[in-house]
């Protein structure tokens, strides 16, 4: 079972930083808004990783 903190959408600490760069960036489309924060947060150490994907499984 994971801890309750693991299934928190977005951690305190990283709330800071996302709306940092939704201020400095307030006309961006999102996926660019995304990659913005992504630069952030590993200039200041974190490590980013996408979440897998579900095999997808053919229906023959």
């Amino acid at each position: 079972m994971m801890p309750a903190l693991a299934v928190q959408a977005i951690p305190d600490a990283v709330a800071p930083v996302i709306a940092a760069v939704m201020q400095q960036h307030p006309g961006a489309e999102p996926d660019v808004l995304a990659r913005l924060i992504v630069h952030e947060l590993r200039d200041l150490g974190w490590h980013i990783t996408a979440k897998p994907l579900p095999t997808l499984r053919s229906a023959s």
